[in-house]
């Protein structure tokens, strides 16, 4: 008597258009850009690449317009 997702999908596209075809996608698409972007985010901050970023601590020279470090 249950119905998968994707069956479910098919039939919606298939036999009636069907506005929460539109939502579920706009859901599925949303989990996976989010999950993608904390996946990213956590591998940036196991990667220690935090401390690399510019700052008045780790700058050891400042290039001037001739080219020359000061």
């Amino acid at each position: 008597d249950t119905v998968t997702l994707p069956v479910q999908v098919y039939n919606s596209l298939t036999f009636e258009i069907d506005p929460s075809v539109t939502a579920v996608s706009a859901l599925l698409t949303a989990f996976a850009i989010l999950a993608l972007g904390l996946v990213a985010l956590v591998r940036w901050l196991g990667s220690g690449r935090q401390d690399s970023l510019l700052s008045v601590e780790n700058t050891t020279a400042i290039a001037a317009p001739g080219g020359d470090a000061v």
